[in-house]
C-alpha cells in the first residue's frame, strides 16, 4: 500500500487534509471526522442482541445508518450510545 488516501476503519477516527480553494493548489485545513463508525456486529454487541436486529431497527428507522460504496451498513457512534441510553432508561 502507498499510504496515499485515508481508508475508512470501523470505530476509527479520520483525519485528513481537505481543499478549500477547490483548485487543490495548497489552501488546505485539517478536517477532523469526529463520528467513529461502527459495524452492525459492533453495535450488537452493546445492546446484546444478533446483528440483524440492528439492521431491522435502521429498517424500521429507530437507528439511522451509513452505507458504505459496498452496501454495507455502518452506524455513527455518538448516535448509537445515545439510543443505548435511551433503551436503558426504558428498562
Amino acid at each position: 500500500m502507498s499510504g496515499k488516501g485515508t481508508r475508512l476503519r470501523p470505530g476509527k477516527q479520520v483525519s485528513e487534509d481537505v481543499p478549500t480553494d477547490g483548485t487543490g493548489n495548497g489552501g488546505t485545513m485539517k478536517a477532523q471526522k469526529d463520528d467513529a463508525l461502527l459495524t452492525p456486529a459492533e453495535v450488537a454487541a452493546l445492546f446484546r442482541v444478533d446483528p440483524k436486529t440492528v439492521t431491522r431497527w435502521a429498517k424500521a428507522g429507530k437507528l439511522s445508518s451509513i452505507r458504505t460504496l459496498g452496501g454495507h451498513r455502518r452506524y455513527r457512534a455518538d448516535e448509537v450510545k445515545k439510543f443505548l441510553e435511551g433503551v436503558r432508561q426504558e428498562a
